[in-house]
């Protein structure tokens, strides 16, 4: 590692680059936080980690050069040394950015065993970069996020922009869109990526359990208090906590939360002394924050302390480019559920869900294909096995189409089905050629589509051309 010593303590500074250099790190030195000033505007991505102590012959210059190093984007670690005296000035200097703090005399196996984290962590984080740019972004434990559409991708970008960064992060969308797998991203691609990731539902937390359940609570803190509770909060300690709904929290408890981001301590119910919680909060809402505050209903330090940086996300309505490929994963997923193998969509069916409304986003898509899935005796999920809302208020394009075509001869209520229709052809008697059973094929797509050629051609995948070329050669044969 490439490591940047900034310390007036020439004789501390010489022993320390002896020790570093000894195990093969490359070291430099500077004696004031002037001097690593100007390095670091000459050579600013030059250093793996800063070694940065506080007090320069009694003057915090360390928490000033502190200060200036967090506002730039492409800041090295730093870890800040003083003496035992100080340790509220390593608070305050942990609370603006620093990664971590010793304390002098620094102890040399624990200097190195730092330097080891971090160096781990940027292994990492090299090796399981954010690409913005893919359609499927592994987040483990089985989950993925899919996406081609260009709204989706510029939201990635952004996030990418600020993974590696600590600041509280709130999502918007409506609900279903999927925040939390957002939520989850950012904490997988983040320096606590390996930390835990707590999620806490607020409008589901019953109102009178809602301070235990976060803050936790001591044995006998109230009746029915058996025993100790640690709380969301402190379970997520090193790691992020994702509070789904903030804009339920109770008014009570937003002035506690907030209380505990910008102190880093928080008090169980009961206990008498604090415990020191280190958390990313990453919170979502279907709700507007802004409008609640004006409201009263939401505490105006507590929004602007968690909206540091904003992602709202699209409703699937308005990236349809998503929906197919969110349908086969989803797909992918349920066949590993329900044990069937090779589950797929007919193109009917991928032009029905193309064109639903989805109101209930990505949530509404999976209880759509879940309800399909269990109720299908195939494999081959066609646009009548799609099991649509009953209440659903927007019919889909196909969905219009089916309804408005020709009855069947043999059974004027029966709908086309692609899967009946290419069994019927592969049932004839005589064996035909596979270009006259392409245009038999073509045709009934037709008529299932009303005689609409726009929605014939989406649906069979090819252009306008080729199918105007199929017909024609179907009526001069």
């Amino acid at each position: 590692m490439r490591i940047l010593i900034v310390d007036d303590e020439s004789a501390l500074s010489a022993s320390l680059r002896s020790l570093l250099e000894s195990c093969g790190h490359q070291v430099e030195e500077r004696y004031t936080t002037a001097a690593a000033i100007r390095l670091l505007d000459k050579r600013p991505t030059e250093f793996d980690v800063i070694l940065l102590d506080l007090f320069f012959e009694g003057v915090a210059d360390g928490i000033q050069l502190l200060s200036e190093l967090s506002l730039r984007p492409n800041a090295p670690p730093i870890i800040v040394m003083s003496g035992m005296g100080l340790i509220a000035h390593a608070v305050r200097a942990l609370k603006m950015g620093a990664r971590d703090y010793l304390t002098k005399p620094v102890d040399p196996e624990d200097l190195l065993l730092r330097l080891s984290a971090i160096e781990s962590q940027s292994r990492r984080l090299r090796d399981n970069s954010l690409d913005a740019e893919s359609d499927c972004i592994n987040l483990g434990e089985g989950r993925r996020l899919v996406s081609r559409s260009p709204k989706m991708k510029a939201l990635l970008r952004q996030a990418a922009g600020i993974v590696e960064q600590d600041f509280p992060v709130l999502l918007q969308g409506e609900t279903g869109v999927g925040k939390g797998l957002m939520a989850r991203l950012l904490h997988t691609f983040s320096p606590r990526g390996d930390a835990p990731f707590i999620a806490v539902n607020c409008s589901a937390i019953p109102r009178e359990l809602a301070e235990a359940e976060l803050f936790g609570h001591s044995k006998g803190a109230f009746t029915g208090a058996t025993g100790q509770h640690v709380g969301l909060l402190q379970q997520a300690d090193g790691g992020s906590i994702f509070l789904d709904e903030i804009g339920e929290l109770p008014p009570a408890l937003q002035g506690k939360l907030l209380t505990a981001l910008e102190d880093g301590q928080m008090r169980p119910i009961g206990a008498r002394e604090p415990v020191s919680v280190d958390v990313r909060i990453i919170a979502a809402t279907n709700l507007d924050l802004q409008t609640a505050v004006k409201d009263g209903r939401f505490r105006a330090d507590l929004y602007y302390r968690i909206s540091t940086v904003t992602l709202a996300i699209d409703a699937l309505r308005d990236r349809r480019e998503d929906i197919e490929p969110l349908a086969w994963m989803l797909l992918d997923e349920l066949g590993k559920s329900f044990k069937r193998n090779n589950l797929s969509l007919t193109p009917a069916a991928v032009e029905a869900l193309r064109t639903h409304g989805w109101h209930g986003n990505v949530r509404e898509l999976r209880n759509v294909l879940v309800r399909s899935v269990a109720t299908a005796k195939h494999n081959l999920l066609d646009f009548q096995d799609l099991k649509f809302a009953a209440d659903s208020t927007t019919q889909t394009a196909a969905s219009q189409a089916v309804a408005c075509q020709p009855p069947s001869a043999e059974d004027p209520q029966k709908p086309f089905s692609a899967t009946q229709a290419v069994e019927e052809l592969l049932e004839q008697d005589e064996i035909l050629p596979l270009e006259v059973l392409e245009r038999l094929y073509v045709s009934r797509v037709l008529q299932a589509m009303g005689g609409n050629k726009v929605a014939t051609a989406r649906v069979l995948k090819i252009s306008r051309g080729t199918l105007r070329r199929k017909l024609r050669e179907d009526a001069t044969s």
